[in-house]
């Protein structure tokens, strides 16, 4: 994808993705994360109307975040239930060429011995803490998500024992990294 956005140049192909004279390449990246973020509002459309917008919000880069180069790219709008296709064209570059390659280096280095953070939850071979929850692997169910929110289950537990906001970087890799560590 070659396009001006805002009259700023955006390129994405499968090697790197560059906007507003900053380049980041998919296989170098450290984190990335992606948002859709509905909110009804009571609008100008037709006086008295209740209508749904939606944030789009997708980045990528090094840590430490607001240091080192990145690449924040949003937009919003009415489409509630349409992306918009450069948000999704760069979503879709992150699941096929970067989250899969986080994953591994993440399982890699917890195989290793090593803790990683992972969305603000710190997780090795032992278990994981994040908020003020802290577990080892033979206790957990997994990890949904809803609503804007990744939800950690324990065996039997009612309610999840921890919550955290799809905002965090990497952390739609918590569902495929519980899985692959609990017992």
């Amino acid at each position: 994808m070659h396009k001006t956005r805002y009259g700023v140049e955006l390129h994405a192909d499968s090697h790197a993705i560059t906007w507003d004279g900053t380049t980041i390449e998919l296989a170098k990246a450290e984190f990335v994360g992606y948002t859709a973020v509905q909110t009804r509002m009571r609008g100008p459309l037709n006086i008295g109307s209740v209508h749904t917008s939606t944030d789009y919000h997708f980045e990528i880069g090094f840590f430490p975040v607001n240091e080192a180069p990145g690449i924040a790219f949003e937009e919003t709008g009415l489409r509630a239930n349409t992306p918009p296709s450069d948000w999704q064209f760069l979503v879709d570059l992150s699941r096929t060429y970067v989250e899969p390659r986080l994953l591994r280096q993440f399982l890699a280095a917890v195989e290793a011995g090593q803790t990683v953070d992972v969305g603000k939850v710190r997780i090795n071979r032992n278990g994981f803490v994040g908020g003020n929850v802290s577990r080892g692997w033979d206790g957990i169910e997994g990890v949904t998500f809803d609503k804007g929110w990744y939800f950690v289950h324990a065996r039997g537990a009612a309610k999840p024992i921890l919550r955290v906001p799809q905002q965090n970087q990497n952390v739609m890799l918590l569902p495929r990294i519980f899985d692959a560590l609990k017992r």
